[in-house]
């Protein structure tokens, strides 16, 4: 198998829609190397601290090696996400490499950012369906890598 084989970047999470995505991927584009990417959300330690401890004093934060814990364990899922990605679409005949990488700003820019380093041809994302307040509320992956990039998305429903 040729390392020049052109890009294209698939978003894994381990979610059904995650493991539709990769098998759509493998089967639209066979010429191409899948580069299964999971991205995990560097100082999450910060984002989920109490807001107050439990004298109810204000903010307490997480001490170094807390946050030190959490960055490694959400990296560790993330590089195994993205291996069990290559896994599947290996299986299935294509050409893989996992990437795990640290959210820049949110997944969708950090997976259209990933498109426009390796020259991606497209970019395929799973999509679990939420629409109106739900995708407001929580936004939509699928969506915003959409609007962001400039190459072509393909989004891909699991079978239900």
């Amino acid at each position: 198998m040729s390392e020049d084989r052109r890009a294209v970047i698939v978003a894994f999470d381990g979610s059904d829609q995650a493991r539709a995505a990769v098998t759509a991927a493998a089967g639209l584009f066979p010429t191409h190397k899948l580069v299964v990417v999971s991205v995990w959300e560097p100082g999450l330690a910060v984002a989920m601290a109490p807001l107050r401890d439990s004298t109810g004093n204000g903010y307490v934060s997480p001490s170094p090696e807390e946050m030190a814990a959490v960055d490694r364990a959400q990296r560790d899922h993330a590089v195994d996400a993205a291996a069990e990605g290559v896994r599947i679409a290996e299986e299935l005949g294509a050409t893989a490499q996992p990437l795990a990488l640290g959210d820049e700003a949110d997944v969708a820019d950090t997976l259209v950012a990933a498109a426009e380093r390796c020259h991606a041809d497209a970019v395929v994302v799973g999509s679990r369906g939420v629409g109106g307040v739900k995708a407001r509320l929580f936004g939509s992956t699928s969506r915003g890598v959409l609007e962001r990039s400039k190459r072509p998305v393909v989004v891909v429903r699991a079978p239900k």
